[in-house]
């Protein structure tokens, strides 16, 4: 039995498989509900089994991983359960460093699919860069506070916040396209690129070649070259995301 589901002659491993990855989204539900007491997180668990029990027959293993499909689920029963207790908080972050604001933790708890990107971004980025930027929303925003204490420069500080955001921006981007049921074609990719820094416009011309494009912009081709890694990179996020939330 798990979690009150019998898993009996009808349940192949692969449905067991499913069925044990809820339970390693227990922190994600339990953060995802915050300072909700209406709700239960056992009871929000359990309807996430019963649901992936459910869809169990159309998770197609050539589309996802058994964790990203189980998270699709749990992340639609959340969302669903959330809008049932709670207005939907409807303020936007344009800006990442919205999130280093003094009143940070009560926008989190407050914004109901938060974890639901959070957790995605720290899939992409280094665990050091993940690190840090959790480090500059305790410290105020003070990046050269956080520097001193890493030994990191402010401009190393400065350009890992910057990593993590662009990489954050994508996400969200992406995730919001797969709720517009937006086709994963290659202009709606490009469009989840961040338009910071010129990126998206070299993700436009990734089939040029790294001195095609340093005349076009007008800039250095080593330049052109880190835009194109940088602009690859994240085209592979929004692509990965996109797929992994409409397998789900």
């Amino acid at each position: 039995m798990a979690g009150g589901i019998q898993v009996g002659s009808r349940a192949d491993a692969r449905i067991a498989e499913l069925i044990r990855e809820v339970d390693t989204l227990r922190s994600f539900v339990v953060y995802s509900i915050g300072r909700r007491h209406s709700l239960d997180p056992d009871d929000v668990m359990q309807q996430i089994r019963e649901s992936v029990w459910r869809r169990s027959s159309t998770y197609d293993p050539r589309s996802g991983t058994p964790n990203a499909f189980v998270f699709g689920v749990a992340r639609n029963v959340l969302r669903n359960e959330l809008r049932r207790h709670i207005p939907p908080y409807m303020g936007h972050w344009d800006q990442f460093e919205s999130l280093v604001q003094p009143d940070a933790l009560t926008l989190l708890i407050e914004r109901y699919d938060v974890g639901r990107w959070m957790k995605l971004v720290a899939e992409f980025v280094a665990p050091r860069d993940w690190a840090v930027v959790g480090e500059i929303a305790l410290a105020d925003g003070d990046a050269e506070r956080v520097g001193l204490e890493r030994d990191l420069s402010i401009r190393s500080v400065r350009t890992i916040r910057d990593r993590v955001f662009l990489t954050a921006s994508t996400v969200r981007a992406a995730l919001a396209a797969v709720d517009a049921d937006l086709p994963m074609t290659g202009p709606v990719i490009v469009r989840c690129i961040p338009d910071q820094g010129g990126i998206r416009e070299v993700a436009r011309m990734l089939g040029d070649s790294s001195e095609a494009i340093a005349k076009k912009l007008d800039i250095h081709p080593g330049s052109a070259r880190a835009r194109i890694a940088q602009a690859k990179r994240l085209v592979y996020i929004a692509h990965t995301v996109m797929r992994q939330e409409q397998a789900a």
